[in-house]
Protein backbone atom coordinates (compact mmCIF):
# COMPACT_ATOMS: atom_id res chain seq x y z
CA UNK A 1 0.00 0.00 0.00
CA UNK A 2 1.43 3.39 -0.97
CA UNK A 3 0.18 6.90 -0.33
CA UNK A 4 -0.83 7.50 -3.95
CA UNK A 5 -3.65 4.92 -3.64
CA UNK A 6 -5.08 6.74 -0.61
CA UNK A 7 -4.83 10.09 -2.38
CA UNK A 8 -6.62 8.66 -5.39
CA UNK A 9 -9.56 7.57 -3.22
CA UNK A 10 -9.63 10.96 -1.47
CA UNK A 11 -9.87 12.74 -4.82
CA UNK A 12 -13.02 10.77 -5.59
CA UNK A 13 -15.04 12.96 -3.24
CA UNK A 14 -14.24 11.88 0.32
CA UNK A 15 -15.31 14.32 3.04
CA UNK A 16 -13.03 13.75 6.06
CA UNK A 17 -14.04 15.18 9.44
CA UNK A 18 -11.22 17.29 10.93
CA UNK A 19 -9.99 16.97 14.51
CA UNK A 20 -11.26 19.85 16.63
CA UNK A 21 -11.89 20.90 20.22
CA UNK A 22 -11.91 18.23 22.92
CA UNK A 23 -11.53 15.42 20.37
CA UNK A 24 -8.27 16.97 19.19
CA UNK A 25 -7.02 17.71 22.71
CA UNK A 26 -7.71 14.19 23.99
CA UNK A 27 -6.32 12.46 20.90
CA UNK A 28 -3.22 14.64 20.86
CA UNK A 29 -2.46 13.86 24.52
CA UNK A 30 -2.60 10.13 23.74
CA UNK A 31 -0.44 10.64 20.65
CA UNK A 32 2.19 12.57 22.61
CA UNK A 33 2.27 9.87 25.28
CA UNK A 34 3.12 7.32 22.58
CA UNK A 35 6.09 9.36 21.36
CA UNK A 36 9.44 10.34 22.87
CA UNK A 37 9.57 13.49 20.75
CA UNK A 38 8.48 15.95 23.44
CA UNK A 39 11.26 14.82 25.75
CA UNK A 40 13.79 15.15 22.94
CA UNK A 41 12.51 18.64 22.10
CA UNK A 42 12.75 19.69 25.73
CA UNK A 43 16.29 18.34 26.03
CA UNK A 44 17.25 20.22 22.87
CA UNK A 45 15.56 23.40 24.14
CA UNK A 46 17.49 23.28 27.40
CA UNK A 47 20.74 22.79 25.51
CA UNK A 48 20.32 25.10 22.51
CA UNK A 49 17.86 27.84 23.48
CA UNK A 50 17.68 28.49 27.21
CA UNK A 51 21.41 29.29 27.73
CA UNK A 52 21.08 32.07 25.13
CA UNK A 53 18.43 33.98 27.09
CA UNK A 54 19.53 37.12 28.89
CA UNK A 55 20.38 36.63 32.55
CA UNK A 56 18.49 39.73 33.74
CA UNK A 57 15.17 39.29 31.98
CA UNK A 58 13.70 37.43 29.04
CA UNK A 59 10.45 37.57 27.09
CA UNK A 60 9.05 34.53 25.27
CA UNK A 61 6.11 34.20 22.87
CA UNK A 62 4.78 30.71 22.09
CA UNK A 63 2.64 30.72 18.92
CA UNK A 64 0.14 27.87 18.96
CA UNK A 65 0.96 26.90 22.54
CA UNK A 66 -1.89 24.41 22.87
CA UNK A 67 -2.39 23.14 26.42
CA UNK A 68 1.09 24.23 27.49
CA UNK A 69 2.57 20.78 28.16
CA UNK A 70 5.89 21.77 26.60
CA UNK A 71 5.66 25.45 27.56
CA UNK A 72 5.51 24.73 31.29
CA UNK A 73 8.84 22.91 31.01
CA UNK A 74 10.38 25.69 28.93
CA UNK A 75 9.21 28.23 31.50
CA UNK A 76 10.70 26.23 34.37
CA UNK A 77 14.05 26.03 32.56
CA UNK A 78 13.92 29.73 31.66
CA UNK A 79 13.53 30.81 35.28
CA UNK A 80 16.82 29.08 36.07
CA UNK A 81 18.54 31.16 33.38
CA UNK A 82 16.85 34.56 33.70
CA UNK A 83 15.92 36.53 36.80
CA UNK A 84 12.66 37.79 35.26
CA UNK A 85 10.64 35.90 32.63
CA UNK A 86 7.58 37.14 30.76
CA UNK A 87 5.86 34.24 28.93
CA UNK A 88 2.99 34.73 26.50
CA UNK A 89 1.03 31.86 24.97
CA UNK A 90 -1.03 32.35 21.82
CA UNK A 91 -3.82 29.82 21.19
CA UNK A 92 -6.98 30.09 19.09
CA UNK A 93 -8.86 27.28 20.88
CA UNK A 94 -10.48 28.62 24.07
CA UNK A 95 -10.34 25.27 25.89
CA UNK A 96 -6.66 24.79 25.13
CA UNK A 97 -6.00 28.36 26.21
CA UNK A 98 -7.55 27.67 29.62
CA UNK A 99 -5.50 24.50 29.97
CA UNK A 100 -2.37 26.48 29.11
CA UNK A 101 -2.99 28.90 31.99
CA UNK A 102 -3.68 26.02 34.36
CA UNK A 103 -0.49 24.20 33.31
CA UNK A 104 1.59 27.34 33.67
CA UNK A 105 0.25 27.88 37.20
CA UNK A 106 -1.32 31.33 36.61
CA UNK A 107 2.01 32.82 37.60
CA UNK A 108 2.14 36.59 37.95
CA UNK A 109 4.71 37.81 40.43
CA UNK A 110 7.91 39.82 40.51
CA UNK A 111 9.89 37.13 38.68
CA UNK A 112 7.43 35.43 36.37
CA UNK A 113 4.50 36.80 34.37
CA UNK A 114 2.35 34.43 32.31
CA UNK A 115 -0.24 35.62 29.81
CA UNK A 116 -2.52 33.72 27.43
CA UNK A 117 -4.10 35.26 24.35
CA UNK A 118 -7.10 33.40 22.95
CA UNK A 119 -6.69 34.55 19.36
CA UNK A 120 -5.55 33.17 16.04
CA UNK A 121 -2.13 34.27 14.84
CA UNK A 122 -3.70 35.96 11.83
CA UNK A 123 -5.67 38.23 14.20
CA UNK A 124 -2.85 39.00 16.60
CA UNK A 125 -2.07 42.71 17.00
CA UNK A 126 0.78 42.93 19.49
CA UNK A 127 3.15 45.92 19.55
CA UNK A 128 5.59 44.06 21.79
CA UNK A 129 8.79 42.39 20.63
CA UNK A 130 10.22 39.26 22.22
CA UNK A 131 13.65 37.79 22.92
CA UNK A 132 12.41 34.36 21.83
CA UNK A 133 9.47 33.51 19.57
CA UNK A 134 8.73 29.79 19.25
CA UNK A 135 6.41 27.93 16.88
CA UNK A 136 6.27 24.24 17.77
CA UNK A 137 4.30 22.24 15.18
CA UNK A 138 2.01 25.20 14.49
CA UNK A 139 3.08 26.41 11.04
CA UNK A 140 1.16 23.55 9.36
CA UNK A 141 -2.11 25.15 10.43
CA UNK A 142 -1.40 28.61 9.03
CA UNK A 143 -3.47 29.44 5.95
CA UNK A 144 -0.55 31.51 4.61
CA UNK A 145 2.69 30.05 6.04
CA UNK A 146 4.99 32.47 4.19
CA UNK A 147 3.13 35.42 5.67
CA UNK A 148 3.17 33.74 9.11
CA UNK A 149 6.97 33.35 9.04
CA UNK A 150 7.47 37.00 8.17
CA UNK A 151 4.95 38.15 10.78
CA UNK A 152 6.66 36.00 13.42
CA UNK A 153 10.03 37.52 12.50
CA UNK A 154 8.52 40.94 13.02
CA UNK A 155 7.78 40.00 16.64
CA UNK A 156 11.43 39.28 17.45
CA UNK A 157 13.68 41.85 19.10
CA UNK A 158 17.00 42.75 17.51
CA UNK A 159 19.38 40.11 18.77
CA UNK A 160 16.50 37.74 19.54
CA UNK A 161 15.52 34.53 17.78
CA UNK A 162 12.60 32.94 16.01
CA UNK A 163 12.54 29.16 16.46
CA UNK A 164 10.26 27.03 14.28
CA UNK A 165 9.92 23.28 14.87
CA UNK A 166 8.45 21.49 11.89
CA UNK A 167 8.39 17.89 10.69
CA UNK A 168 9.56 16.72 7.31
CA UNK A 169 6.92 15.43 4.89
CA UNK A 170 8.10 11.85 5.41
CA UNK A 171 6.28 8.57 6.00
CA UNK A 172 4.55 9.69 9.20
CA UNK A 173 3.24 12.93 7.70
CA UNK A 174 2.25 11.76 4.24
CA UNK A 175 -1.16 10.77 5.59
CA UNK A 176 -1.91 14.08 7.29
CA UNK A 177 -0.76 16.12 4.30
CA UNK A 178 -2.98 14.02 2.01
CA UNK A 179 -6.07 14.66 4.14
CA UNK A 180 -5.16 18.32 4.62
CA UNK A 181 -5.09 18.80 0.86
CA UNK A 182 -8.73 17.68 0.70
CA UNK A 183 -9.94 19.08 4.01
CA UNK A 184 -8.51 22.60 3.74
CA UNK A 185 -8.06 22.76 -0.03
CA UNK A 186 -4.45 23.81 0.45
CA UNK A 187 -1.04 22.31 1.01
CA UNK A 188 0.52 22.46 4.47
CA UNK A 189 4.16 23.42 4.82
CA UNK A 190 6.70 20.94 6.13
CA UNK A 191 10.39 21.48 6.87
CA UNK A 192 11.41 21.13 3.20
CA UNK A 193 9.07 23.96 2.27
CA UNK A 194 10.23 26.20 5.10
CA UNK A 195 13.90 25.65 4.27
CA UNK A 196 13.33 26.49 0.62
CA UNK A 197 11.42 29.65 1.51
CA UNK A 198 14.07 30.91 3.92
CA UNK A 199 16.79 30.23 1.37
CA UNK A 200 14.78 32.27 -1.09
CA UNK A 201 14.61 35.17 1.41
CA UNK A 202 18.32 34.87 2.18
CA UNK A 203 17.72 34.52 5.92
CA UNK A 204 20.35 33.49 8.42
CA UNK A 205 19.31 30.23 10.00
CA UNK A 206 20.51 27.02 11.58
CA UNK A 207 18.60 23.80 10.93
CA UNK A 208 18.92 20.94 13.39
CA UNK A 209 17.33 17.49 13.26
CA UNK A 210 15.85 16.16 16.51
CA UNK A 211 15.33 12.42 16.15
CA UNK A 212 12.44 10.62 17.85
CA UNK A 213 9.92 7.87 17.21
CA UNK A 214 6.19 7.20 17.67
CA UNK A 215 4.89 3.89 19.01
CA UNK A 216 1.98 2.85 16.76
CA UNK A 217 1.48 -0.67 18.14
CA UNK A 218 -2.02 0.08 19.45
CA UNK A 219 -3.14 1.28 16.01
CA UNK A 220 -3.26 -2.37 14.95
CA UNK A 221 -5.78 -3.26 17.67
CA UNK A 222 -9.23 -2.32 16.34
CA UNK A 223 -10.65 -2.39 19.88
CA UNK A 224 -8.08 0.06 21.24
CA UNK A 225 -9.43 3.57 21.86
CA UNK A 226 -5.86 4.80 22.26
CA UNK A 227 -4.91 3.26 18.92
CA UNK A 228 -7.79 5.10 17.25
CA UNK A 229 -6.69 8.39 18.83
CA UNK A 230 -3.12 7.92 17.64
CA UNK A 231 -4.33 7.12 14.13
CA UNK A 232 -6.62 10.17 14.23
CA UNK A 233 -3.68 12.48 14.94
CA UNK A 234 -1.48 10.80 12.33
CA UNK A 235 -4.15 11.41 9.69
CA UNK A 236 -5.45 14.63 11.31
CA UNK A 237 -9.04 13.43 10.82
CA UNK A 238 -11.60 11.34 12.72
CA UNK A 239 -10.63 8.00 11.19
CA UNK A 240 -13.71 6.13 12.47
CA UNK A 241 -15.88 8.50 10.40
CA UNK A 242 -14.08 7.59 7.19
CA UNK A 243 -15.41 4.94 4.86
CA UNK A 244 -14.47 1.34 5.75
CA UNK A 245 -12.34 1.29 2.61
CA UNK A 246 -10.27 4.29 3.71
CA UNK A 247 -9.96 2.95 7.24
CA UNK A 248 -8.59 -0.29 5.84
CA UNK A 249 -6.18 1.54 3.54
CA UNK A 250 -4.82 3.57 6.47
CA UNK A 251 -4.22 0.36 8.42
CA UNK A 252 -2.47 -1.21 5.45
CA UNK A 253 -0.33 1.91 5.00
CA UNK A 254 0.77 1.91 8.65
CA UNK A 255 1.49 -1.81 8.42
CA UNK A 256 3.65 -1.32 5.32
CA UNK A 257 5.59 1.69 6.61
CA UNK A 258 6.11 1.00 10.33
CA UNK A 259 9.17 -0.70 11.77
CA UNK A 260 8.77 -3.52 14.26
CA UNK A 261 10.73 -5.86 16.52
CA UNK A 262 8.11 -8.58 16.83
CA UNK A 263 6.29 -6.91 19.71
CA UNK A 264 6.30 -3.17 19.14
CA UNK A 265 5.72 -1.09 16.01
CA UNK A 266 6.90 2.46 15.48
CA UNK A 267 7.37 5.21 12.94
CA UNK A 268 10.16 7.81 12.84
CA UNK A 269 8.86 10.94 14.59
CA UNK A 270 11.67 13.35 13.80
CA UNK A 271 11.37 17.13 13.82
CA UNK A 272 13.56 19.84 12.29
CA UNK A 273 14.35 22.92 14.37
CA UNK A 274 14.98 26.16 12.49
CA UNK A 275 16.69 28.94 14.43
CA UNK A 276 16.55 32.38 12.80
CA UNK A 277 18.53 35.09 14.55
CA UNK A 278 17.16 38.60 14.21
CA UNK A 279 20.40 40.25 13.11
CA UNK A 280 19.85 43.41 11.13
CA UNK A 281 22.11 45.94 9.45
CA UNK A 282 21.52 49.42 8.23
CA UNK A 283 20.89 49.70 4.50
CA UNK A 284 22.81 52.90 3.66
CA UNK A 285 21.15 54.49 6.66
CA UNK A 286 17.69 53.95 5.17
CA UNK A 287 15.67 51.03 6.53
CA UNK A 288 16.89 47.65 7.75
CA UNK A 289 17.31 44.23 6.26
CA UNK A 290 18.23 40.70 7.30
CA UNK A 291 21.87 39.71 6.98
CA UNK A 292 22.30 36.88 4.44
CA UNK A 293 24.55 33.90 5.21
CA UNK A 294 24.73 30.26 4.14
CA UNK A 295 22.41 28.07 6.25
CA UNK A 296 23.96 25.41 8.46
CA UNK A 297 22.47 21.95 8.93
CA UNK A 298 23.37 19.26 11.46
CA UNK A 299 21.80 16.20 13.04
CA UNK A 300 21.30 15.87 16.80
CA UNK A 301 20.04 12.29 16.94
CA UNK A 302 23.10 10.72 18.54
CA UNK A 303 23.71 13.69 20.85
CA UNK A 304 20.24 13.34 22.38
CA UNK A 305 20.11 9.54 22.38
CA UNK A 306 20.10 9.41 26.16
CA UNK A 307 16.93 11.52 26.57
CA UNK A 308 13.34 10.28 26.44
Amino acid sequence: MNISAIREVLQQGATPVPLEGDHYASSHATYEAASNQRGRILAWTREALIPQLRAEQASILSIGCGAGDLDKEILAASTKQSQVVAYVGLESDAGQCERFLFQMGHKDNGRVQVEAQNVGFEDLHDPRRYDLVIMVHSLYYMANPAWAVEKALGLVKDGGRLVILLAANDTLNELSSSFWDVEADREAWFSEDLGAYMNQLGLIYTRERIEARLNVTQCFNSASAAGTQIADVIAQVATKKLTPRLQGMIGEYLDATSEHDGQQRWLPHNVDAFIIEQQVISDDGVGRQHRSLTPETRCLGSALAGHS
